[in-house]
């Protein structure tokens, strides 16, 4: 008895995940620090979203929302009407923008530079805070380790 209630018990998580893994393909691809312009279908009443830092989402009119790439990853939004039904459920997968970015980690504090063709810095985010080291001299400023990514 207890084989075949295991069996049952298999089967429902692999019905499950063959369940979940279509909602991924079917994310909707925001670029990072760029907007996505959605129509809704009626007004908007509530915008839940997993994860903030990932996406965040504007209301521009009742019935039209911009969805902003503000972190790499995954998360999603779901957005109910005035009377609390779903009127938008999705996945949101946030990309790099095209071309390639460098960002350069000081302990906690990030530089972002945008190189397509040459780099430049990009405008730091609210979340981004500028790396100013202490006044003094050189021997004075203590060490940081510091950590190059490169994406595209």
């Amino acid at each position: 008895m207890k084989r075949i209630e295991s069996h049952k018990v298999w089967a429902a998580a692999l019905a499950a995940l063959m369940l979940a893994a279509p909602m991924a393909a079917n994310a909707m691809m925001v670029r990072l620090d760029e907007n996505t312009v959605l129509d809704l279908r009626a007004p908007a009443g509530t915008v839940l979203i997993g994860n903030p830092a990932i996406a965040d989402v504007s209301l521009v009119t009742p019935s039209r929302v911009a969805i902003l790439g503000r972190g790499f990853g995954e998360t999603n939004v779901v957005i109910t009407d005035r009377m609390g039904r779903v009127i938008f459920s999705q996945e949101v997968r946030v990309a790099p923008p095209p071309g390639a970015r460098v960002s350069i980690y000081r302990g906690e504090d990030v530089s972002n530079y945008s190189c397509s063709p040459n780099c430049a810095r990009l405008v730091a985010t609210s979340d981004e805070q500028p790396y100013a080291p202490a006044a003094g001299p050189v021997s004075d400023i203590p060490t940081r380790p510091t950590k190059v990514s490169m994406g595209r």
